[in-house]
């Protein structure tokens, strides 16, 4: 058997390994996220901005779990995104 050798152009390590990027590169991003910060007419609170989300545990009967989990498979969803959306729908109602 021969023994392996890792040039630049065969090594699988150098495929995960970013290059540095282009100065044009560099200057249009910063570009685009002026337009974008001109578009806004004023900065975001960021008392409104959710950066983390609340776990809660909850305890439902096997029979709501499979019909949850019917009503996610046939919206193409996750029960999480399901009942996210039932209990923002919800508390939408209520304001």
């Amino acid at each position: 058997m021969s023994k392996k050798t890792f040039k630049d152009e065969f090594n699988p390590a150098l495929q995960f390994i970013s290059t540095s990027t282009d100065s044009t590169e560099v200057e249009n991003t910063e570009q685009e996220q002026q337009n974008i910060s001109a578009a806004v007419p004023m900065k975001r609170n960021p008392l409104y901005i959710e950066t983390k989300s609340k776990r809660i545990q909850l305890l439902i009967q096997p029979s709501l779990h499979s019909k949850l989990k019917d009503i996610a498979e046939q919206k193409e969803t996750s029960i999480n995104d399901l009942i996210h959306t039932i209990l923002e729908k919800a508390t939408r109602k209520n304001k």
